[in-house]
């Protein structure tokens, strides 16, 4: 085997394909990327057995082969090489590396494996396909993925839950049991009928990654797995199994009372306060009345800290206790000025919106006084 490549251009996607091999067992053949070569395509192939990455881009092909070569070493080879033509030969179990430029004394040499021995790849179901829009599916991933759980206890609750409605609306939900994360979007492409599926969250993770907020890509959502075509790149996972909580019970449908504030506002009193908290319990207080939210922390060993932020509030004089992470995570996910904290009494599951009102969503159950 024998071909010519730009070195950024096979190097952004040996560090994608890096992402779904398995790094960290250097002994087996899914630590290796494959190498298929043949009329000027590449085809560049990863997998850790759960996970799935199939790249082809365009290449000089002087002599057509396969072969495989540790993915993570490979990474580290080409961010050394200068940005220049490299000359990729593969003989006597040897892949040998070198700028095309007869001037350059660099000569890399890695040993290989036959890719034979390189495990099949999911074959994607092309007719089961439907496009997104990126940026929208983008925005998703990052309202809720940051949510899930990371009890593997509970192998359920790890993954976003992604559903489709009427309309062609597409649900994503994330809990870990103590918050939930839901989003929302209509899209103007025709979506057609899956069952709702839980999604690896290191799937949806890396495919963010491959999204650039432009343009669409196409998705399919099979019994088992997901699969993704972002340009010439596809990418699988293996979903997971289990019967996904009804989040409909724990999204309160009405609130008696809303306290609206500035988002900035509220994420710098909660960064300023957790400093002074107990490591263990995070335990922040929110007084809320209608002068304002009065923040509060203490530690036993360092001291305490308060700091008053304005708002808009009509109810009675309410004390809440929160999780400082749990609290600023999601607000920090918030794309807009305004955000209200509404809920029915100090003890039961909480709502964040932005303000005004958009298509996501935060429920946080508060700590016990």
């Amino acid at each position: 085997m024998k071909f010519i490549i730009a070195c950024n251009t096979i190097k952004s996607e040996i560090e994608y394909a890096l992402n779904f091999s398995s790094v960290r067992n250097s002994l087996a053949i899914s630590s290796n990327v494959l190498f298929e070569n043949i009329n000027d395509k590449l085809t560049i192939k990863a997998t850790d057995g759960k996970l799935g990455f199939i790249s082809t881009i365009s290449v000089q092909t002087i002599v057509p082969g396969s072969t495989t070569v540790y993915c993570d070493k490979l990474v580290s080879v080409l961010k050394n090489m200068p940005e220049a033509n490299l000359e990729f030969s593969c003989e006597n179990n040897k892949l040998t590396i070198r700028p095309v430029d007869g001037g350059s004394n660099i000569n890399v040499n890695m040993k290989t494996i036959d890719a034979s021995k390189y495990p099949d790849l999911l074959q994607s179901p092309e007719s089961s396909f439907f496009s997104l829009t990126q940026k929208e599916f983008s925005e998703m991933i990052d309202k809720t993925s940051f949510a899930v759980s990371e009890e593997t206890g509970r192998i359920f609750l790890t993954g976003v839950y992604m559903e489709k409605k009427e309309d062609n609306r597409i649900v994503m939900v994330a809990t870990d049991g103590r918050r939930l994360a839901y989003a929302e979007k209509q899209f103007e492409q025709q979506i057609p009928d899956f069952k709702g599926a839980i999604i690896p969250t290191k799937f949806l993770q890396h495919l963010k990654t491959l999204l650039v907020n432009e343009g669409i890509f196409s998705i399919a959502v099979t019994d088992n797995t997901i699969f993704a075509q972002v340009g010439g790149r596809l990418i699988y996972g293996t979903l997971i199994t289990g019967n996904y909580p009804n989040y409909d019970r724990v999204i309160p449908k009405t609130f008696q009372y809303e306290c609206k504030m500035k988002r900035e506002d509220m994420e710098k009193a909660i960064t300023l306060i957790s400093v002074l908290v107990e490591a263990k319990s995070k335990r922040i207080f929110v007084d809320m009345n209608t002068d304002g939210v009065m923040l509060s922390g203490e530690n036993a060993d360092y001291g305490d800290s308060k700091q008053i932020i304005g708002c808009e509030y009509q109810g009675p004089e309410a004390k809440i206790s929160f999780n400082f992470n749990l609290l600023l995570t999601p607000i920090k996910k918030i794309d807009s000025e305004y955000f209200k904290i509404c809920f029915n009494n100090t003890s039961t599951a909480m709502a964040i919106f932005p303000e005004p009102e958009k298509d996501y969503l935060f429920v946080l159950m508060p700590m016990q006084v």
